[in-house]
């Protein structure tokens, strides 16, 4: 049997992950049989249904409650890679990692003997979101990893104000020589296997004995998580309330919520920066995920359905 080419999409939070995993599936979908990895570090599956419900033929594996690359799910996670792999028989591997997830160790990751023998290490994509890059990038060593094993870096919303694709361009080139550097919008970038970095080793195996002195990061102890799943319905009104009180306080917020009128919202809110769509084919219930410093799930759940009460 053939080895599986393994692809890899980085990013911290709210940089652009799914939308390059959907036009990914997109360019390859038709003729290839896709499985997809969905890695997310809160307890909830909104990146996997939104994926779903997006349509396409591709199968797909959901880790959530943590990264993958940390050891609390290594050892389960690569079982259940493999497995995934007997079961359907994918002709490429494409995974969306946890957007705290810290991939150093990732050459590492793949050779071990229950994945060795099925999958090689083909390319990796890392998200920087270039609107943010002055916040985080340059400061958290997660994001900088993520670079470090890339084969191409995607400078990601480069139309927004104030956005220097030069010096973000620069300072991905000093972290990583080897790299490819692209710049977009919303992820318009061209996936060609042919293109420069597809056709050699990739950076993570040739720089794997560089990249073993470096530590990697473990999962943040002052970002919490929330998770709301309901069949409660709530005006759009105390929704946009709901997101006034809370998204201030968190990094990430997205997910699906059910109005009171029929419709369902689909929520994005990245540092505080929301933004709403009503959706015409999701039929599902709410869900909505929340990433943060210190959130109390709880407190955040106990606010949640007070809204939906009459």
């Amino acid at each position: 049997m053939p080895k599986i080419p393994f692809f890899l999409v980085t990013g911290f939070l709210g940089s652009g992950k799914t939308t390059f995993v959907k036009r990914f599936i997109d360019r390859f979908g038709a003729s290839q049989r896709i499985g997809v990895i969905q890695n997310e570090f809160a307890p909830g599956s909104v990146d996997g249904t939104e994926l779903k419900n997006r349509g396409g033929t591709f199968e797909i594996l959901e880790v959530n409650n943590g990264s993958v690359f940390c050891v609390c799910l290594l050892s389960s996670f690569v079982k259940s890679l493999a497995d995934f792999i007997e079961a359907h028989q994918p002709e490429m591997v494409l995974m969306e990692a946890s957007g705290l997830s810290d991939p150093i160790s990732i050459g590492e990751m793949l050779q071990g003997s229950e994945l060795k023998e099925r999958i090689f290490l083909s390319h990796i994509w890392s998200i920087v979101d270039a609107s943010k890059f002055e916040k985080l990038a340059k400061g958290l060593p997660r994001i900088q990893h993520q670079v470090r094993v890339a084969d191409t870096v995607v400078i990601n919303k480069v139309d927004k104000e104030g956005v220097d694709p030069g010096e973000i361009s620069a300072w991905a080139r000093r972290l990583n020589p080897f790299a490819t550097i692209e710049s977009s919008s919303f992820c318009e970038t061209e996936i060609k296997p042919g293109q420069s970095g597809f056709m050699m080793a990739p950076v993570a195996l040739r720089q794997q004995e560089e990249f073993a002195s470096l530590k990697a990061s473990g999962a943040p102890d002052d970002v919490g998580t929330y998770v709301i799943k309901t069949t409660r319905t709530l005006s759009l009104s105390r929704l946009e309330a709901f997101m006034e009180e809370v998204a201030p306080g968190s990094i990430r917020i997205k997910g699906f919520v059910r109005l009171d009128s029929g419709g369902m919202m689909a929520v994005q809110s990245c540092f505080g920066e929301t933004g709403m769509e009503m959706l015409s084919d999701y039929t599902g219930p709410t869900e909505l995920i929340g990433i943060g410093p210190h959130i109390n799930s709880i407190s955040f759940g106990k606010r949640f359905h007070e809204l939906t009460r009459v």
